[in-house]
């Protein structure tokens, strides 16, 4: 056996040539930005209302849905913007929030800081967001939000959720942090529920640096939420309701704004992203079609009636009775050594860690919450053991030829999976 055929893991040469990282985000700026900043770094760095690249950016975005929300407000992040939309929606002690057992933390971690309380439910194996069932099954007599997050781009089942929160006279908070354009049945998400978030952190498709967006089409939502980050200028200007108004020195008496400069680099960013998006689905389309005859990977599922978006990530997962038993970390390590950039998924069930797991608020001692007890036998559960974590190929046709090395690097491993079962096996390796 040559070592161009041979396992790179046990001495051959590796599939893939590029050197990592494979995925190089945010992308450099270009010298319309670059100029931007500049100019504001000279012209005011100060932080006034919702004036200049800020209120610019609001603006951009809200054209972004489609006008499909009234009101938008950014934030230094999007678990800030969370924060206030929780705030706006009557999160506190004694209110329950559903949300999704697997996603990231910060979905639904501002709860804790407003004393509310955290019910988990289950997640759907194709949209790998809510479960629809799981959800109505959570629902508990202090529920009063329910917090749908389309989890690595692929929309929730919208019309089912929003039936639940309907009968059940619920609110409705969608985290959209993933899912930057995606749309469900042709309209954008962000656009179903009371209030929603995205998240403009430096991974996202449309990036700030760190940053946030809450957008809203309830002025009692928008309001609250303005008060809880903006005092001053954006409050007295902004804000409808005027016993709320009353507050505008001091706002709710948090400083939770948004940088001019972030603002600047969002709205580059936001203009990039149709160019952007296109570019992805041409290359996770590709690549979707290339492993398509890996065995031992479920490809990524996408319902006809969505629209990923920007993706976030491509996130198939592991087969492991169809390569031999072989654990996802041995494959991950041989993968790896294939000159592959891949990983498991970052973000663990909520119920394994303690700010969830744990029957305390740690923010305030000796205020009680639900203590979650990790479960067993869950669709979350199947997700976060079998998942691996892709690069979001973003160049094409540039990236064509490395999409056509990772397909040829899971084929080889399949190849030889006998090699890797007995490598697996080998307690001195």
């Amino acid at each position: 056996m040559t070592t161009a055929e041979q396992l790179a893991l046990l001495g051959g040469v590796p599939a893939i040539e590029q050197p990592l990282p494979h995925e190089v985000w945010p992308p450099p700026a270009d010298e319309a930005e670059l100029s931007e900043l500049a100019r504001q770094r000279n012209t005011d760095i100060s932080i006034k209302g919702n004036s200049g690249p800020i209120g610019r950016l609001e603006a951009d975005f809200l054209a972004f849905l489609n006008d499909g929300a009234r009101f938008a407000v950014t934030f230094n992040s999007g678990t800030s913007a969370l924060l206030a939309a929780y705030f706006a929606l009557g999160v506190r002690e004694g209110v329950d929030v559903v949300g999704p057992a697997l996603t990231y933390h910060a979905a639904l971690s501002p709860v804790f800081a407003l004393r509310g309380d955290v019910v988990l439910a289950d997640i759907d194996p194709d949209t790998r967001g809510l479960d629809p069932k799981a959800l109505q099954a959570a629902l508990t007599d202090r529920t009063k939000v329910i917090t749908v997050v389309h989890q690595w781009g692929h929309p929730c089942d919208m019309d089912a959720i929003l039936r639940i929160a309907e009968r059940h006279g619920l609110r409705v908070l969608e985290d959209c942090s993933h899912a930057h354009g995606s749309r469900y049945k042709g309209r954008p998400v962000g656009t179903f529920g009371d209030a929603a978030v995205f998240s403009l952190q430096a991974n996202k498709a449309v990036y700030a640096g760190e940053g946030g967006i809450l957008v809203t089409s309830d002025p009692q939502v928008h309001d609250r939420a303005t008060l809880l980050g903006h005092y001053r200028d954006r409050s007295r200007d902004t804000v409808l309701d005027e016993d709320l108004r009353a507050h505008w020195v001091t706002g709710f008496g948090l400083k939770l704004r948004m940088s001019p400069f972030n603002a600047i680099v969002a709205r580059h960013a936001l203009a990039a992203f149709p160019a952007r998006k296109e570019a992805r689905h041409r290359c996770l389309r590709h690549f979707g079609e290339q492993l398509g005859d890996v065995p031992y990977l479920e490809p990524v599922h996408v319902a006809d009636h969505v629209d990923m978006g920007a993706w976030y990530g491509y996130k198939p997962l592991y087969r492991p009775e169809a390569l031999g038993g072989v654990p996802r970390s041995v494959l991950i390590e041989a993968l790896r050594a294939e000159g592959m950039e891949v990983g498991a998924p970052s973000g663990p069930r909520l119920s394994t860690l303690p700010l969830y797991a744990r029957p305390e608020n740690p923010l305030f001692p000796g205020v009680p919450k639900k203590g979650i007890a990790p479960e067993t036998g869950s669709h979350a559960e199947h997700v976060e053991q079998h998942a691996l974590s892709l690069p979001t190929f973003t160049d094409w046709p540039g990236d064509r030829t490395l999409i056509g090395q990772y397909a040829e690097a899971f084929r080889k491993i399949g190849r030889h999976r006998e090699a890797l079962v007995r490598y697996a096996a080998d307690p001195s390796r």
